[in-house]
């Protein structure tokens, strides 16, 4: 007599082993990327107000009065800046895609700032190349940064 008991209740008891599981899928959501950060997406936004500012006021004098002295503490104030934010990625889990973007963006300030030195001056074409350049770069950090608020 027992047998058609049991068979009544197994698949009541399936069925709620399949409710558990499903509803601890459901509430467990898995979080791959970092969540969104506004200190990180203010920090973006005033490194390329900063950079399209040193760009913008190096472009508004003569090619020749472009010297590299001239602009050394606005690159190492914007240095700073780049490093900070790479920085503060780094502390930041599951945010490895950033910290590519952010030292790539390091990479490419030490660069342009040691060039700059040892060619003493900028064109006009040099600049327009890095502004399109660093306006690529912020611009897909902060795009990034912002797809996380979702």
């Amino acid at each position: 007599m027992e047998k058609p008991n049991v068979r009544r209740r197994l698949p009541t008891l399936i069925q709620a082993i399949v409710f558990v599981l499903l509803c601890g899928l459901y509430g467990c959501s898995l979080q791959l990327v970092s969540p969104f950060d506004p200190t990180t997406e203010s920090e973006i936004q005033q490194i390329e107000k900063d950079i399209d500012y040193f760009y913008l006021t190096m472009r508004s004098i003569p090619t020749d009065e472009r010297l590299f002295a001239a602009y050394s503490n606005q690159y190492i104030k914007i240095d700073v800046q780049i490093r900070s934010l790479a920085r503060r990625q780094l502390l930041r889990e599951k945010n490895q895609e950033t910290i590519k973007q952010t030292q790539i963006l390091e990479a490419f300030w030490q660069q342009d700032m040691k060039d700059h030195k040892s060619k003493s001056v900028l064109s006009d074409f040099i600049i327009k190349r890095r502004l399109d350049q660093y306006h690529r770069l912020l611009n897909a950090l902060l795009r990034g940064e912002l797809a996380k608020k979702n």
